[in-house]
């Protein structure tokens, strides 16, 4: 297996966004030109991307990626002319999740390896190996691509400190906050520690950085500290245009909604989903004898309770099903539904809120800093004070007795995701890379 730099292509050909495309070329205010497009101003630029996300590579030396990897991937080419891809690399050996990404010899896309460690051990051996790849790649690079996320080192530990020494222009993405404990009585002292350091490791980042990127107004206001970068709030989004019902299908949807709503939880079962939450909610429901059909789909450690719980139920029809597919199949599974509910305990904001809204779903979401960014209460959905079961069986009985309150925030949620897709995310990523380093 090759594990040098490799050049490679997306599997299909690169579909741009429009306003991408399209050619503006107005003159400045000083009267000079400008470049019309962000792809027309960093072309030349060598653009060095920091990924935690492994990569695999078969025997043959062809690169292999999950969907949503290959798809941001794409995003990034539309506007990035010579782009380098820093992360772990692997061998492929058939996993199925993965998709194979056939790129031409001449494409200016390369992948350069880092190595990939399952515990902090294995990631302290190979620390040496990890500095001398990254200096070779920042080395090489006009702007540099970086976050502070990653296990059981994050790749920016070393690259971020190392970017600002070589004096290469720094982006910093915040896409969560994970480190950070969600309730720290029950949190152990090497929990807590972790989540200091690594905190103050984020701050220290965006200190030097040129770019920083959050994903939510908290995130921003909470880290950046007397950095004096460029701050910019952009919500974290995979649904496409594509995905995202024309509004007429929407109202056919609503018209043969059954009159009693069906909820759906999808999440990993874990605790800091709300997941128990959920389910004494619905207990408040079964004792006050309201019939409801509530449907949970994920995989965690959590999966035996769920099981057990519907188990006791008469009134409440609770159901755990497997996990589907993001794309087209997960997305026809949420118009089975009429509520998606949220009740997540952590900060982070939940894809699962805007992929709810591009099917024209209403949510009931937690009043935490992720989900109040994206839920207007009465508008697209609710929010219930994070960690309120009572709130949250009030919110679900509400919607069971009015149901008609649940087509307008749905109809609403969709007008937003049509302004809230990948594309556009990457776009007005795209228009700010430009302006910073652009030519």
């Amino acid at each position: 297996m090759r594990t040098d730099p490799q050049s490679f292509c997306p599997p299909m050909p690169r579909r741009p966004d429009r306003r991408l495309a399209q050619a503006i070329d107005a003159p400045a205010r000083d009267g000079g030109c400008r470049f019309a497009t962000p792809a027309q101003r960093l072309k030349g630029v060598r653009y060095l991307l920091v990924v935690p996300i492994p990569y695999f590579v078969s025997s043959d030396g062809s690169i292999w990626l999950n969907d949503l990897w290959l798809r941001d991937l794409r995003a990034h080419l539309d506007y990035i002319d010579d782009l380098t891809v820093l992360a772990p690399c692997g061998a492929y050996v058939g996993q199925p999740e993965l998709k194979r990404a056939c790129i031409p010899k001449h494409a200016r896309l390369r992948f350069s390896p880092l190595p990939v460690s399952n515990s902090f051990p294995k990631a302290l051996l190979s620390l040496p190996k990890t500095v001398f790849r990254v200096i070779r790649a920042v080395k090489n690079s006009d702007v540099v691509h970086s976050g502070v996320a990653g296990w059981p080192i994050p790749p920016g530990l070393v690259v971020n400190p190392l970017a600002a020494l070589m004096g290469k222009p720094l982006i910093i993405v915040v896409e969560s906050a994970f480190w950070r404990v969600s309730d720290p009585a029950t949190a152990t002292r090497r929990v807590r520690l972790r989540a200091f350091v690594t905190e103050a490791f984020a701050k220290l980042s965006i200190k030097y950085a040129r770019l920083a990127i959050f994903t939510q107004k908290a995130y921003r206001d909470e880290l950046k500290g007397t950095s004096k970068a460029r701050l910019m709030v952009a919500p974290a989004t995979w649904i496409s245009a594509e995905n995202t019902l024309p509004r007429q299908e929407a109202e056919a949807l609503w018209a043969r909604q059954p009159k009693r709503p069906r909820f759906l939880l999808a999440a990993r079962l874990i605790p800091e989903k709300g997941v128990h939450l959920a389910l004494n909610a619905l207990r408040a429901l079964e004792v006050n004898g309201i019939e409801v059909e509530f449907d949970i789909i994920g995989e965690g450690p959590l999966a035996d309770d769920v099981l057990k719980t519907a188990r006791d139920f008469q009134n409440v029809r609770l159901r755990l099903l497997r996990p589907t597919p993001y794309g087209a199949p997960f997305f026809r599974l949420l118009q089975r539904y009429q509520v998606v509910v949220v009740p997540s305990l952590s900060d982070e904001q939940p894809r699962i809120i805007l992929d709810a809204y591009s099917q024209s779903i209403p949510v009931i979401a937690s009043h935490t800093a992720g989900n109040r960014q994206v839920v207007d209460s009465d508008k697209t959905g609710w929010l219930f004070p994070k960690g309120d079961l009572i709130a949250l069986a009030d919110c679900l009985t509400a919607c069971i007795d009015d149901p008609s309150v649940l087509r307008p925030c749905g109809l609403n949620g969709l007008e937003l995701a049509r302004s809230m897709t990948h594309e556009a995310m990457h776009l007005e990523r795209a228009e700010v890379i430009a302006e910073l380093f652009g030519k």
